[in-house]
């Protein structure tokens, strides 16, 4: 059987780390999973991004609205997006990068220059394209973002998928969660290499422990973890980050248990294994350095004539 990280194994190793007995009665299950979701989504997932190599980036095409405000993607991590584009051309895809427009300029553009710009600014909680006409009404907007990370789940509140029978819809898992009932939507997590997410809001219509029947199974295979909608098994992060993750959270619980010295010694460990993992993670594709490309260089598509290639 393949090594399994799921939050089951994440609280016995942050356990090891700070040699917390298995019956003691400080934290329970879900204490354990609500620090470590903490120092998830605070320290360990901005370490990542800040590698700059397009960890957790997704995308979500919309359509361009008459009023060209689009909102952003409510799972990106700190309603930020890794770029806009739009797209020319869907197979094969020919995706254009699409510039921000700094707001001081769009506040100064007269009418006479109106048409020498073509991008996109930030208003609140939105994209606002600029301008209106600069893509036709319906067309591919393109929004790349850092997906956040779903809350990780107590090990009560998940099951591992055994079988599946799509003529039915009906799963099989190791167990069946005592809190599920009738009605409840699920996600389902792969095992792994990257833990991303196989399926979304599909609602339980039937169960009867070990198997359930939900009203789609599409996207779920064997292995997959099923949890409530917005609850994770696994930590959605790289495996060589969940003894960092761990050694955090192991520090983190020392330091509610007023274990001083304890927690001084595991946040010294926790340093040591950042730098190996920032080795690990850095620079993912060695023998090619990335290249900086000048939008408007030779390297890209429509260089320099950007209103003329719209393809509109």
């Amino acid at each position: 059987m393949r090594p399994q990280y799921n939050n089951e194994q994440l609280i016995l190793t942050i356990k090891r780390a700070c040699s917390v007995p298995t019956s003691q009665f400080t934290y329970r299950d879900s204490d354990w999973v609500a620090m470590a979701t903490d120092v998830l989504q605070t320290i360990v997932i901005p370490l990542v991004m800040a590698t700059r190599e397009e960890y957790f980036v997704t995308f979500e095409d919309v359509q361009s609205p008459v009023d060209g405000i689009i909102p952003f993607p409510e799972a990106a991590v700190g309603s930020k997006l890794r770029s806009v584009c739009y797209v020319s051309q869907p197979n094969p895809p020919i995706v254009i990068n699409l510039p921000r427009i700094d707001l001081d300029v769009v506040a100064g553009v007269g009418a006479f220059n109106m048409g020498t710009l073509a991008g996109f600014y930030i208003q609140g909680s939105n994209i606002v394209l600029y301008p209106n006409g600069s893509v036709p009404t319906n067309t591919t907007i393109r929004l790349y973002y850092y997906k956040r990370s779903l809350v990780l789940a107590e090990p009560e509140n998940y099951g591992q998928v055994q079988s599946v029978d799509p003529m039915t819809n009906t799963l099989v898992l190791d167990v069946v969660p005592n809190s599920w009932e009738v009605g409840m939507e699920t996600n389902s997590i792969g095992p792994q290499p990257n833990f991303d997410i196989t399926s979304s809001g599909y609602a339980v219509t039937a169960l009867s422990s070990p198997s359930l029947i939900l009203d789609s199974v599409d996207g779920i295979e064997v292995g997959d973890y099923l949890s409530e909608i917005g609850y994770s098994a696994i930590p959605q992060i790289p495996i060589e980050a969940m003894n960092y993750l761990a050694q955090l959270t192991a520090a983190k619980a020392l330091e509610g248990l007023g274990d001083r010295e304890g927690m001084k010694a595991a946040k010294d460990e926790a340093d040591i294994l950042k730098q190996s993992l920032l080795v690990m993670i850095s620079q993912r594709v060695d023998g090619s350095i990335k290249k900086i490309v000048n939008p408007s260089g030779g390297l890209r598509l429509a260089c320099g004539t950007w209103p003329r290639y719209r393809g509109w």
